[in-house]
């Protein structure tokens, strides 16, 4: 099963701080979506993946499931992230 998340990065300090955020976030499969935006004057950039999820497990707390998940690797990511937008 599969599992789309969605974050909203900012760079409270101004765009350097932005660059070096959504960059570590492309390193571990995130892809932008659309393009910087702009509140109180901080900028941001909207990114989203997609993950494998394991199916519930009865009884297993929901906690202990997600630890015991991968995420895909990055190309694997953006072509999924592809497919929703």
């Amino acid at each position: 099963m599969k599992k789309a998340e969605y974050k909203d990065e900012s760079g409270t300090t101004g765009f350097p701080e932005l660059e070096a955020n959504v960059s570590a976030m492309l390193n571990d499969g995130w892809k932008p979506v659309g393009g910087i935006g702009f509140n109180a004057g901080f900028p941001y950039q909207a990114m989203a993946r997609v993950v494998n999820v394991a199916p519930e497990v009865k009884g297993k707390p929901e906690a202990l499931v997600e630890k015991s998940l991968k995420p895909l690797g990055a190309q694997s990511a953006m072509r999924a992230v592809d497919e929703l937008t």
